[in-house]
């Protein structure tokens, strides 16, 4: 019988907890287990803000202040955020096989496709993720 976590290990935290957390815990958190210079850094430019809300290009922080995201998440978030769309094809997928370890139809799939949109002839693609294994 599984237990729960919590009994395990004391002191872990979990997503609900997590998204309950004061700014000054998530600034302690990241200055006993991240990097404590970050923390401070992040203070003196004003840009350790909760946000709240997510949608499309734009973000709230908790005190309802609306901010155009221009990070994007590095590229993760090129669509924006929460898009409808994408929430439904994903959701459309829950119960999909994305085992790395597989041959995953939805990788031949997408890797198929990306062959009849490319120029040049694509014939193999190599799926990756991180900019390291890009290079």
């Amino acid at each position: 019988m599984l237990k729960n976590i919590k009994d395990v290990l004391p002191g872990f935290i979990g997503l609900e907890e997590v998204m309950r957390l004061t700014q000054k815990q998530n600034r302690e958190h990241y200055r006993q287990f991240i990097n404590p210079e970050l923390v401070s850094l992040m203070e003196l430019l004003d840009f350790d803000k909760q946000f709240v809300r997510a949608e499309g290009t734009s973000l709230w922080d908790k005190d309802g202040n609306e901010y155009l995201d221009f990070l994007g998440g590095y590229g993760a978030l090129n669509l924006g955020h929460n898009r409808e769309e994408v929430i439904a094809a994903v959701t459309s997928l829950k119960s999909a096989n994305l085992l790395q370890a597989a041959l995953n139809p939805l990788a031949g799939a997408l890797a198929k496709n990306l062959s009849l949109i490319t120029p040049g002839g694509l014939k193999y693609t190599f799926f990756c993720n991180s900019g390291t294994e890009a290079v």
